[in-house]
């Protein structure tokens, strides 16, 4: 049974207690699971933003945690936790409010909220040993299948609309996409064909921070396209330097980001990912259509377009022609003989 199975059967109920500073009794909080990239030992930090199933915890060193419910899939900077009812982390916390983790619990003293850390699992996306082939039969089918749920479910906003069915900007940001997407998916395509990281960083640069919200569409469209990357890397051993070539200025990139992108970023550029787009991936390389379908649905309605941003990247980094038609793309990058 998989973490997110497991979530679904444990019953929500009255949470214990246990004593922080003062002998101050508050509710445990248990937590089902903690991401790879998730620093939870010896540190501090505040509560920067907070929603129904979300709670981002910016801590000193700049680095970021998020709190999640048992709704969203796991994140590699992610603490899943079983929420009391009404499983609302507004209804517990507030921005600004101070946290502090000793490897064990995760306080929120203001609060008067601990989560139990103990009996976590461990998650990884697990896309280390996943090789997709974007040349073979079977993996063009699922990615036209994939194309095709992000054809049907297309949000209104982010790439999506502008690439997928020639919508018309309706603001002058959406022009401002169109334009800039324009210009640079068909130089992405030629800089990740040619294994050309300047080229390709330099258009990436283009698109990092390009759209709103919390993760433009540019930054979510960048973390799809890493994750096509590393997908590809054990079938196509030449991609291997390309994408170690990127690190140096995606890092900078990142590092220009806001909070909850750079850790985005900076995770994919390590080969973490969200469950939701690690799944959509793993899918894929399995060429598993109904696990593809609801897979890509899934990742289709996270956040307003993040989602859909990242699928998108997902499919520009596996076949550009998929999501751009002006993207020329060879039939296949050479491969390194073993």
């Amino acid at each position: 049974m998989s973490l997110s199975q497991l979530a679904n059967v444990i019953p929500v109920s009255s949470p214990q207690k246990v004593s922080i500073r003062g002998g101050i009794q508050v509710p445990l909080i248990p937590a089902l699971s903690i991401g790879s990239r998730a620093l939870y030992r010896f540190v501090r930090g505040g509560v920067h933003s907070v929603y129904r199933q979300a709670c981002n915890v910016e801590l000193d060193d700049g680095a970021l945690v998020t709190l999640l419910g048992r709704e969203p899939g796991n994140l590699p900077h992610g603490i899943r936790c079983v929420l009391p009812e009404p499983e609302d982390f507004r209804v517990w916390l507030r921005p600004g409010q101070s946290v502090a983790a000793d490897g064990a619990s995760l306080y929120v003293p203001e609060a008067g909220v601990a989560i139990d850390l103990s009996g976590a699992a461990h998650w990884r996306c697990g896309l280390d040993g996943c090789a997709i082939d974007p040349d073979a039969e079977p993996s063009v089918r699922a990615l036209r299948a994939a194309r095709l749920v992000l054809q049907q479910q297309t949000p209104r906003g982010g790439f999506a609309p502008l690439l997928l069915h020639d919508a018309v900007p309706g603001s002058s940001m959406e022009r401002a996409m169109q334009k800039r997407l324009g210009q640079t998916l068909p130089a992405l395509s030629r800089a990740s064909s040619s294994l050309d990281c300047v080229a390709a960083a330099q258009a990436l640069e283009q698109l990092a921070g390009l759209g709103p919200g919390l993760t433009p569409s540019g930054d979510d469209f960048i973390v799809g396209y890493l994750a096509a990357l590393h997908a590809r890397c054990s079938h196509e051993l030449l991609l291997r330097p390309f994408l170690g070539g990127l690190i140096a200025p995606m890092t900078r990139l990142a590092a220009a980001a806001n909070l909850i992108s750079r850790q985005f970023m900076v995770n994919a550029l390590a080969g973490e990912f969200s469950e939701s787009l690690a799944q959509v991936v793993l899918a894929i390389a399995t060429h598993d259509k109904l696990r593809l379908q609801e897979s890509a649905a899934r990742l289709v309605r996270v956040g307003h377009s993040s989602g859909a941003d990242s699928l998108v990247g997902l499919l520009f980094g596996l076949r550009p022609w998929l999501v751009a038609a002006d993207a020329s793309y060879p039939c296949q990058v050479a491969v390194a003989l073993t």
